[in-house]
């Protein structure tokens, strides 16, 4: 019987996020507890692990020169495969060092994923629509961390971490092997790809760098806040995440439609005005409800990176399009080694509330750029559409 996936589509760009955030969530609700519970890691030590998380993102520019020589979609599958490999090897770790290895490899499948699979999305994707398709993705994308967050809980509590991660490892793995030979190329022989820094993009490269330095704070430190000073546990941490997830399924649609309706904008400059008030209440609020709310908000206005990638595809050309959006995470992930590292250092020294205030002044900075993008307008190059399932 013949396995083979007859065409890249929409359709086929959506099974590999969920298996990618399936991975993913895996690593994300279960590393902080791993390390604090099996390894008792101190604010500087996970500092250290999540800087190392991130040289791969810094390094993201790579996929836009492997899709000189293979297709995104070889790429995506590919990427895939090796995030499985990373939580086997997270599971096996016998120290601290094995595990910043294992989430180094699973982070090199993740950040090489993210670029070539947007690019095929972005590529099926209308002018008009491109918020609502992303959108949708978002949405099966936070389908899959529910997915990843109720795997977690349910076999934490029958077997331990390290087996949690084999399982769950093999299953992503499995799966990308299937993909490599499975999806056959998603662009024909004539289309090229182009890797090259233009001056043209400079406003998407600068906000991909402020958001990442924002980003980098609230993932290695916001949950870290909640384990180590309020001393939550593996299972309230996985409830956390399975309501984010709930909510997010309907939050990034509604984010999409925002983008589209009123210009990506307005979406960037509104979502960041309100990120300053959560990093500052980060700082200062003591009350355990009000800092999830603060958590569950926060992962919300994740979603307005939707509005960022719409206003990239609106400017770029199709051979520029991987290549742009694997700078764009280079860039994102510049600061990516230095602010967990200083965070960490800062949090230990001063206290937690410098490490986030710090995040609500670099919030504020994005702001006024974003307030430099058009307002409304700009047309993508046509290309063929085909429908992301409801």
């Amino acid at each position: 019987m013949d396995l083979r996936i007859k065409n890249v589509s929409v359709v086929t760009v959506t099974l590999s996020a969920v298996v990618v955030w399936i991975g993913f969530y895996t690593w994300r609700i279960m590393f902080n507890n791993f390390a604090v519970e099996v390894f008792d890691a101190s604010p500087t030590d996970v500092g250290l692990i999540q800087a190392a998380r991130e040289i791969p993102g810094l390094l993201a520019f790579g996929a836009g020169a492997l899709a000189l020589y293979f297709t995104e979609s070889k790429i995506a599958a590919l990427s895939i495969v090796v995030i499985g490999l990373g939580l086997i090897v997270c599971g096996l770790s016998p120290s601290l060092l094995m595990l910043g290895l294992g989430t180094v490899l699973m982070s090199f499948g993740f950040h090489y994923f993210e670029p070539s699979n947007t690019s095929q999305l972005l590529m099926l994707s209308k002018s008009g629509e491109l918020g609502k398709t992303q959108g949708k993705l978002a949405s099966f994308e936070s389908m899959a961390g529910l997915v990843g967050a109720g795997l977690v809980l349910g076999l934490t509590l029958i077997i331990d971490y390290r087996v949690t991660f084999y399982f769950i490892g093999v299953l992503v793995a499995a799966v990308g092997i299937y993909l490599v030979f499975a999806l056959p190329s998603n662009r024909g022989k004539s289309e090229r790809r182009k890797v090259r820094l233009q001056r043209k993009y400079w406003l998407y490269y600068t906000l991909s760098f402020l958001r990442g330095c924002r980003r980098h704070i609230f993932t290695t430190f916001a949950i870290f806040l909640l384990v180590k000073e309020h001393g939550l546990d593996i299972t309230i941490i996985s409830g956390i995440m399975l309501a984010n997830n709930v909510i997010t399924m309907f939050t990034n649609r509604w984010l999409g439609h925002l983008s589209d309706r009123l210009g990506e904008r307005a979406v960037l400059v509104g979502c960041s005005m309100i990120l300053v008030f959560v990093f500052t209440g980060y700082a200062y609020v003591s009350y355990l409800p009000v800092l999830i709310a603060f958590y569950l908000i926060d992962n919300v206005l994740f979603g307005s990176s939707i509005a960022l990638k719409s206003y990239l595809r609106k400017i770029s050309t199709p051979e520029d399009l991987t290549g742009c959006l694997s700078f764009g995470m280079t860039a994102n992930h510049i600061t990516a080694i230095v602010i967990p590292i200083l965070g960490g250092v800062a949090w230990t020294t001063f206290g937690f509330e410098v490490t986030f205030l710090a995040g609500a002044a670099i919030v504020f900075v994005d702001m006024l750029f974003a307030l430099r993008i058009p307002g409304r307008g700009g047309e993508a190059e046509p290309l063929p559409v085909q429908s992301l399932p409801d």
